[in-house]
């Protein structure tokens, strides 16, 4: 989202620069958080208005996350929706189940917005297999075993599995972005509660 030495032009930069030594990374973070802050805020705001709900799973996970492994000297968060193996501990203790998802076993849990970068990037709406004789196609193809002996084998796969399906379907869900149009809407308002945070951490230290 920013860093130490991309987070903005003039004044910003500037004030940057007073901090006394050993407070760049903590007032970075705070700066950087308070941006968050302010985007979290617009992203939730943009999806309640798109027809989410306050308090349904998507908007709740709406969340800024810092990264870890950032590069040396910088300082990252992440504006995103939790979900699936990032959702916290207490989010996971109430309960879970099983689905099929790409044609793989996976576990969904209760509140699980697993679903959202189908709301941010449209999606396809993939038909229902219909009921009644299902007709396949045949692969063949030569697979040489660890013991070096090849041998013939023969897929079959029914052309109304979920795969063929995907490839034909049609029909769009449109897109209800609220992600980009937080980052891209919220820009100024991130910056300035970026400078706010550097003021606080300046004045603090009484280098006004």
């Amino acid at each position: 989202m920013a860093n130490s030495e991309v987070i903005g032009t003039g004044d910003l930069k500037q004030n940057f620069s007073r901090l006394k030594g050993g407070m760049e990374t903590r007032t970075s973070r705070a700066m950087v958080v308070a941006a968050g802050g302010v985007l979290k805020k617009r992203a939730k705001a943009i999806a309640q208005a798109n027809g989410s709900v306050a308090t349904g799973a998507m908007v709740k996970n709406i969340v800024i996350k810092r990264e870890p492994q950032a590069p040396a000297g910088t300082v990252q968060y992440h504006l995103g929706v939790r979900h699936g193996k990032d959702l916290t501990k207490k989010q996971k203790t109430g309960g879970k189940h099983l689905a099929v998802a790409g044609g793989r076993i996976t576990v969904r849990y209760h509140d699980d917005p697993y679903y959202w970068k189908w709301v941010e990037q449209g999606h396809r709406i993939v038909p229902r297999a219909q009921p009644g004789e299902i007709s396949t196609t045949s692969t063949t193809y030569t697979q040489r075993l660890r013991n070096g002996k090849v041998v013939t084998r023969t897929r079959q796969r029914a052309t109304q599995g979920l795969r063929a399906r995907r490839q034909s379907a049609a029909t769009m869900v449109p897109a209800k972005p609220f992600i980009g149009p937080a980052l891209e809407q919220g820009r100024e308002e991130a910056i300035a509660a970026m400078g706010a945070r550097l003021q606080k951490e300046l004045d603090k230290a009484g280098q006004s």
